[in-house]
């Protein structure tokens, strides 16, 4: 059996743990995943607030616009609206769950629940990367639900790699949301100041974006505006992967994958900095 050091929680200096044998997952590290899974899942009203938006959109909007729309013009070729509609119902629901994930984060910094974590034999590793995994398992979660949702209602004739590029931008685009709200979580301290945000800026940012309307249909000032709504290159990420494959979104899926591990290394270094001064 191996053993690995880290830093005591409480004072800097380092202790022993004992690693897992057969190659499995620290055990620390399972808890952490196993509380923060019952964190985000036990609040009922939380989780129907993130998935029953979605649904409204793509069972009452989606569907009476792609009748009322019928094709748009995208990248050059015709393609049907609910095609066209299908990233923004996922971003709204990564931006739901998210938004939960982030509201979690910042409910345990404030009730100081992070103090009683650090109480226990607890590496910081492990406290960090369980909180990143279970805040972009729901995200995806969610956001794959959406997905089959929408196979029930419209019919999508892309080609298998699409729909594996598809799958893709959905992987790269949970972390890279997830990761901004968490990150966002981490820089309020008003309670009030951070509802507000965090409930108003998911709206705000998907409908400032090309989400439901083709960039060129947007006014000149909206149209400026996008280069700086990070949910503009999350959509067209998905809608290029949807539409065109590896090969029209492979650039959007490099900066959201780039922008995962920036927000992750920033939330951990927060996190850590917060655990040394507890």
């Amino acid at each position: 059996m191996s053993t690995t050091t880290e830093p005591d929680l409480a004072d800097g200096r380092f202790w022993t743990s004992a690693a897992v044998p057969g190659g499995r997952l620290p055990q620390d590290l399972v808890a952490t995943l196993h509380r923060e899974y019952r964190l985000l899942t036990r609040n009922r009203t939380n989780l129907l607030l993130a998935v029953v938006p979605s649904a409204v959109y793509l069972l009452l909007f989606a569907t009476s616009l792609s009748r009322l729309v019928g094709t748009v013009e995208y990248a050059g070729r015709r393609t049907t609206y609910s095609e066209f509609s299908l990233p923004a119902i996922l971003l709204s629901t990564m931006l739901a769950a998210a938004t939960t994930a982030g509201a979690s984060l910042f409910q345990e910094r404030l009730g100081q629940m992070d103090l009683e974590l650090w109480s226990y034999r607890l590496r910081r590793s492990s406290y960090v990367l369980g909180k990143l995994l279970a805040g972009t398992i729901l995200v995806l979660a969610q956001s794959l639900a959406a997905t089959a949702v929408a196979l029930t209602v419209f019919t999508f004739s892309w080609p298998a790699t699409h729909w594996i590029a598809l799958l893709c931008a959905i992987v790269l685009a949970s972390v890279a949301f997830n990761g901004l709200y968490l990150l966002l979580a981490t820089r309020f301290e008003d309670f009030q100041r951070f509802t507000v945000t965090i409930n108003v800026l998911a709206p705000v940012l998907l409908f400032a974006s090309p989400s439901f309307y083709p960039v060129q249909q947007m006014s000149p000032v909206l149209r400026v505006l996008t280069w700086a709504d990070p949910v503009t290159y999350g959509i067209r990420c998905l809608r290029d992967a949807a539409l065109l494959g590896f090969s029209g979104a492979w650039p959007w899926m490099l900066l959201l994958a780039a922008t995962g591990l920036l927000t992750c290394s920033l939330i951990g270094r927060s996190l850590l900095s917060r655990a040394r001064h507890l």
